[in-house]
């Protein structure tokens, strides 16, 4: 057994390496190095390969530069990078209407002294959310 273990291909294979080595024969195939017949009789080979040499020798025929840079293209095993979530299309106009006539209603009560109901902004506030829970509503188009 220990003569067995020659190299770096002598060590056993897990399921990512199986994973990566079927997901390389898939991208051959369609990038044309592989026949149908080819990919599907390796893929077969690479699913029940036991160690990393009977994988590498899977792949040993493919062009070095294609599969290096195929290989560098493997996403990281890391979880994947969050997103940022997506603001409702009405903030890109709502935000600053509203700000503006809270401005003008701010500017209308500390030089006058007066004051009102906002009523502008109760209208802005049913216009943009009022109807959003019916049916084939659609954000308004600018």
């Amino acid at each position: 057994m220990g003569s067995e273990l020659q190299g770096s291909g002598g060590y056993r294979a897990g399921d990512a390496d199986r994973d990566r080595t079927a997901d390389l024969l898939k991208e051959a195939h369609a990038a044309g190095y592989l026949t149908l017949e080819e990919t599907d009789e390796r893929l077969g080979t690479a699913l029940a390969a036991r160690t990393r040499g009977e994988l590498d020798r899977l792949v040993a025929d493919l062009p070095p530069e294609w599969r290096a840079r195929q290989e560098r293209g493997q996403p990281s095993a890391g979880p994947p990078p969050r997103q940022r979530p997506t603001l409702p299309a009405e903030v890109v106009w709502l935000v600053p209407l509203v700000m503006v006539i809270t401005g003008v209603i701010l500017l209308a009560v500390l030089s006058r002294g007066f004051w009102f109901f906002p009523w502008p902004l109760l209208w802005i506030f049913f216009f943009a959310f009022g109807r959003r829970g019916r049916a084939g509503w659609r954000p308004p188009r600018w």
